[in-house]
């Protein structure tokens, strides 16, 4: 079986060989200060209060469910979605013994088992790239919000993503590689579009930039390795090249020279009243 590639797999992660790439990078992210603050602004953005109930969409390994619980109380209620049976099996075992208002449910964003108007609430963290039609997904998410509730997404757009290099075509032939991988790499520029389309309305709007200096980290997050392994078995560049942009990727590192980033867009939208 082909080695994990986090860019296309993410999307079918109980088809891919293993679990363990998964989780150990979601977990690196979730102990990062910059995913650590952008995702407490989508929690101040989407105003819980005592006995919302809220839809977490593509939890993951529930971090941000048992955060989401631990804010509602006893009589609200948090539902965490994902389609991957192996990551709901790792979320239910962090959350087991926390007698938390948490339920997680196997489900597909694009076809909520949920009835119109469930919950005050809806969030999604980086989900979004991964689903093939992320309008129908939204679309989704509105049925089931109530009147008045708020959407809450943080995702990517993979165009805005950066790695320092001498050679500019090889570096944008990989970067590209690493961009066409998701299944929607432009879905930061197109939430406001995808949001009105349905039919939310005030929509907000923020930024979140991720700058890494340290190429051990920057490959764990964005798998650069694996990126140019990749590309050279799918023909976009030859093996001698790619061994040459990694190594001057090393280089850079030790001089203290490595760059990289990208950036995400937080978008909240309510559903009319």
């Amino acid at each position: 079986m082909a080695e994990v590639y986090l860019a296309r797999d993410f999307a079918n992660v109980d088809g891919a060989n293993g679990v363990q790439k998964f989780t150990q990078c979601l977990q690196l992210m979730a102990s990062l200060e910059f995913f650590q603050s952008y995702k407490q602004t989508t929690f101040n953005w989407l105003q819980l209060f005592e006995g919302a109930t809220v839809l977490e969409v593509g939890c993951g390994i529930g971090a941000d469910a048992i955060a989401l619980a631990r804010q509602v109380g006893s009589t609200g209620k948090v539902v965490a979605i994902d389609r991957s049976q192996a990551i709901l099996n790792y979320a239910i075992a962090q959350a087991t013994g926390l007698n938390l208002p948490l339920e997680f449910v196997s489900a597909d964003a694009q076809s909520l088992p949920f009835a119109d108007n469930t919950f005050d609430r809806a969030r999604v963290d980086r989900t979004l790239q991964h689903i093939a039609d992320p309008q129908k997904a939204i679309h989704e998410i509105a049925r089931v919000l109530r009147p008045g509730g708020y959407l809450v997404a943080m995702e990517p757009d993979w165009e805005t993503f950066t790695v320092e290099s001498a050679n500019n075509l090889l570096t944008r032939k990989l970067l590209n590689f690493w961009c066409d991988s998701f299944p929607t790499l432009w879905i930061g520029r197109r939430l406001l579009k995808y949001f009105r389309r349905a039919g939310l309305i005030n929509m907000q709007i923020r930024p979140e930039t991720l700058i890494v200096h340290e190429l051990k980290l920057a490959d764990q997050i964005f798998d650069l390795v694996q990126t140019a392994h990749s590309a050279v078995a799918a023909g976009i560049v030859s093996q001698s090249a790619a061994q040459d942009w990694l190594q001057e990727l090393q280089q850079l590192d030790q001089a203290e020279e490595f760059f990289c980033s990208f950036t995400g867009f937080i978008v909240r939208g309510e559903k009319r009243g």
